[in-house]
């Protein structure tokens, strides 16, 4: 009877082991590393929808004919977005005060109603019927960190038809096809310049919003929202004081352009995995205005 195993067979027997750790940890290292890059793809893609849905839901609520492109945050050529270059990366729009819009429970009226008595009104009063003024005042102060309100000549109406992008106040001061409201009563608006026009149908607005590209690099760019400024007040995205909150870095597309009645947003990250490996990942989404 043997007792114990020839160095032959220790030898063999090792290597076959050897052999077998061999491929054992080469499957080992592929599973992990594919599970690497599905984690990354996963948190790429909510990045991604996160960042698209962020941008979608304010455009949304953009005021009509205030869609614009802007070439670069260093250069301010801008153009609105149906006729801009492809080469504009910054998006720039003025949106509907919608918070102040949705009716109060209390008395079932909205902040601002929408809806302007052309027979009652005048070229510095606005007579909006169904309307809580106050309402919307108090929300608009809330929400913008007490820097607008219907009273300092902060927040802005917009009726439908009388006005395009040049007459909001982007490149120059704002034209008197806009009205930039001074005061309120129940159901009144008081207006600090001399309306040109109006419709029976308008907007209210107390901020813009601008997604711009910085920190250009070779990992790409950060995605930034800038809000909270008013460019009938002669407020830039640029300015300092500007707040913004980051919606995704790692950017390498960034491309808007409009059709017809629709804005289409196209969004492209690199993320890394493992040693040195990065995986990409594009998404497009289109608002309609």
């Amino acid at each position: 009877m043997r007792k114990a195993f020839t160095i032959i067979e220790l030898i063999i027997t090792m290597v076959i082991l050897s052999i077998v750790a061999y491929i054992a940890s080469g499957l080992i290292a592929k599973t992990y590393i594919g599970y690497n890059q599905t984690n990354t793809i996963n948190r790429a893609n909510l990045k991604l929808e996160i960042a698209l849905n962020e941008i979608a839901n304010r455009l949304e609520y953009a005021v009509p004919n205030s869609i614009v492109k802007r070439k670069s945050a260093t250069d301010n050529s801008i153009s609105p977005i149906s006729s801009a270059p492809l080469d504009y990366t910054v998006l720039e729009w003025v949106g509907m005060a919608k918070d102040s819009f949705n009716a109060n429970k209390a008395d079932n009226k909205p902040g601002w109603s929408g809806f302007c008595n052309i027979g009652a009104s005048s070229k510095n009063s606005i007579i909006t019927p169904g309307s809580n003024l106050s309402l919307a005042d108090n929300i608009i102060n809330r929400l913008s960190n007490n820097k607008a309100n219907l009273t300092n000549n902060t927040t802005a109406i917009f009726f439908i038809g009388e006005y395009d992008y040049q007459d909001i106040g982007y490149k120059s001061a704002p034209t008197n096809k806009i009205g930039i409201i001074n005061s309120y009563s129940t159901n009144s608006l008081g207006l600090s310049n001399n309306l040109l026009s109006a419709s029976e149908h308008y907007k209210l607005a107390w901020s813009a919003y601008a997604v711009v590209p910085i920190n250009c690099g070779a990992n790409g760019c950060d995605l930034e929202l800038k809000y909270n400024f008013r460019p009938w007040k002669g407020e830039h995205y640029n300015d300092r004081r500007t707040p913004s909150t980051l919606l995704v870095n790692g950017v390498t597309v960034f491309k808007t352009y409009a059709t017809q009645n629709r804005v289409h947003i196209k969004l492209c990250i690199k993320d890394k995995y493992g040693f040195n490996k990065t995986t990409s990942i594009c998404k497009e989404k289109v608002v309609f205005r």
